[in-house]
């Protein structure tokens, strides 16, 4: 069932290519290379917690449904149709409470601090929203609705959602009445005054209105967070509002105030992060950096998926490394393009790489498993591509500095 909704990720890309394509020729900034490749990155790292909660999800729901559930449903078309108002609904409250909850928030955050809104935003969410959500949806089975049955509309909820994610599709007047559009969806990402903790809804936006919360597009959409947040990458964008709480947290004295951290509304406090890192610097736009890292994002990008399609032909180390090196990857790339690069980064990075190659041959020779080699040659290659730039690079030192 989980591979069935992994190949549908190519599709989502394609899209994300096409409106990119548009947005490219019509010269409109909707996209960057750098905002792009980060919320890839962060797809990246939700898709593959995503095996460890949805699995959790789907254990718990079915033990739900098979203690406690008072109502028994079989599975017509109207029961999936009712399944899915039902889920819509939680849907709503979740996501009402994650706005509103500091320690939901923090989980959640990372899917508003983007500047930029394209279909690519749907692919920014933090793998704690993932496991926050599991409390919410552990309800439903009690109604009698089947755990194979909530997975399902789950899953086509979130692309439903991905979808909404677009600036091109105008306002639907008529359509808004009942259904969530792009048009009310920009709306609840903006941080203008008018547009915040708007627009809770998934699918259907008649929650919006039955609990107050409905806001039309009324004037230009500022995308973001407020604070002092730069999106810069992926860690950043998916723990610095636990490091604010946490830190926030430790200069509070009292257990009752500390509690408050975790559950007061984001501006019980002012939001100050705090984004000094001594061992970054501006990246150099040098054509050679960002074809490299470019490259190390496109290879990376097709390992998830391999990774996610053939997951079963892993054993449970050997998934975790070649994860851990192809995300790392993409972080690392992310983090470059978005303009913030370590201090003697090729120099650094050829040492990471060797050390990641080792690592693939150490779990190739243990598990003898031949498809880990994609990522070994997918890191021979980038040692290659930085032995011979940099051996270039001598070459024209020594001929500017020779008389």
């Amino acid at each position: 069932m989980w591979n069935a909704f992994t190949v549908l990720i190519p599709l989502l890309l394609i899209g994300v290519g096409i409106e990119w394509y548009v947005s490219a020729k019509r010269g409109d900034d909707r996209y960057s290379s750098g905002n792009l490749m980060l919320n890839l990155a962060i797809g990246a790292m939700d898709q593959i917690a995503a095996l460890a909660y949805l699995g959790l999800l789907y254990v718990i729901l079915d033990h739900v449904y098979t203690h406690y559930r008072m109502l028994e449903f079989g599975d017509q078309w109207y029961v999936w149709v009712l399944a899915y108002v039902a889920v819509d609904l939680i849907s709503y409250w979740y996501h009402r409470i994650a706005h509103r909850v500091n320690i939901l928030w923090a989980g959640h955050v990372t899917h508003h601090s983007s500047e930029r809104f394209n279909f690519s935003n749907g692919f920014r969410t933090s793998f704690f929203q993932g496991f926050n959500r599991i409390l919410f949806w552990s309800v439903l089975p009690v109604f009698g609705f089947s755990p194979l049955m909530l997975i399902v509309i789950l899953k086509v909820s979130g692309i439903y959602d991905f979808l909404m994610h677009n600036e091109y599709v105008p306002k639907l007047r008529y359509v808004e009445k009942i259904l969530i559009t792009p048009s009310l969806h920009r709306v609840h990402h903006g941080r203008n005054d008018i547009y915040i903790d708007k627009n809770y809804g998934s699918t259907f936006s008649i929650w919006d209105r039955m609990f107050g919360t409905y806001q039309e597009e009324t004037e230009r959409v500022e995308y973001g967070i407020k604070g002092n947040y730069s999106d810069r990458d992926p860690i950043t964008a998916v723990f610095h509002y636990y490091e604010y709480l946490f830190r926030m947290c430790a200069g509070i004295s009292g257990w009752k105030n500390k509690l408050k951290v975790f559950i007061m509304p984001p501006e019980w406090q002012p939001i100050q992060i705090v984004n000094g890192h001594s061992r970054l610097r501006g990246a150099t736009g040098s054509p050679f950096l960002k074809f490299y890292n470019i490259w190390q994002m496109t290879f990376s990008v097709i390992g998830v998926l391999l990774l996610l399609v053939y997951k079963d032909r892993f054993a449970f180390w050997e998934f975790m490394i070649c994860s851990g090196i192809v995300v790392a990857q993409m972080a690392k790339a992310a983090m470059v393009l978005n303009g913030y690069m370590y201090e003697r980064f090729m120099e650094k990075e050829f040492m990471w790489l060797f050390g990641e190659a080792l690592l693939i041959l150490f779990s190739w020779m243990v598990y003898s498993n031949t498809l880990v080699m994609y990522v070994f040659f997918f890191l021979l290659f980038s040692l290659l591509l930085i032995v011979d730039h940099e051996s270039k690079r001598k070459v024209r030192r020594r001929r500017l500095t020779s008389p």
